[in-house]
């Protein structure tokens, strides 16, 4: 997840797999059906001497990866860092929403001036190579 403020309107600032679950939509089961079916094809062509046993250990790494990205986006949806309108319609918005605002300059959001100063990166004292 991003470290910045959600774009996006936060339908659940902390949600759990249970609800991350429910609000999956058709394209990330798609997504998941279709790694996993990618991932056994894989395994299958280039799993030579034991195509079958490699198909099935390649199948069952895809499917555990296709899970973990499916419930990140699915997180990321309901945590306001992805495109949420159909949550925000199903679920509604949560009662507190971060306040949007521009990044202004500051500890956040330094302003890069291409200099270093002195304290982080002394001058060389040319000197010492004599």
């Amino acid at each position: 997840m991003p470290f910045g403020d959600p774009k996006y309107t936060v339908v659940n600032p902390s949600p759990d797999v249970d609800q991350t679950i429910r609000s999956l939509r058709t394209s990330d089961y798609l997504s998941a059906a279709f790694m996993t079916g990618a991932s056994w094809s894989y395994g299958y062509i280039f799993g030579k001497p034991t195509r079958m046993a490699s198909a099935s250990t390649a199948m069952a790494l895809g499917m555990t990866c296709a899970g973990m990205m499916v419930l990140q986006n699915g997180r990321a949806r309901l945590r306001g860092y992805r495109e949420n309108a159909k949550e925000v319609k199903k679920y509604g918005a949560w009662a507190v929403q971060p306040e949007k605002k521009a990044n202004e300059p500051g500890m956040r959001f330094p302003t890069a001036t291409g200099v270093t100063s002195p304290s982080v990166q002394p001058p060389l004292n040319w000197r010492n190579f004599d």
